[in-house]
């Protein structure tokens, strides 16, 4: 994903949060290549509660949980030590 590809999939969110008052959507891209700078947003989003004013001039409330992928560098590697 993509800052520039972002932009639609906040026209969707900005859909089902004006279907439902009080909904809290969760974006799971935990399986998705996300760019550092789309990543960057969508924690923005998720942490002010609005999209960006360009998506909602109206900044209306947004409840935006995001499950973000496993960044590989943290995750120590495992050895397995042969049975003797």
């Amino acid at each position: 994903m993509t800052a520039q590809s972002l932009q639609a999939l906040y026209v969707v969110v900005k859909r089902a949060n004006h279907l439902k008052e009080g909904l809290h959507l969760v974006l799971n891209v935990s399986h998705a290549v996300v760019e550092p700078a789309a990543m960057e947003q969508l924690r923005e989003c998720s942490a002010s509660h609005h999209l960006p004013t360009a998506i909602d001039p109206l900044q209306s409330e947004c409840q935006l949980s995001i499950v973000a992928p496993v960044e590989t560098a943290a995750i120590p590697r495992v050895r397995r030590l042969a049975a003797a």
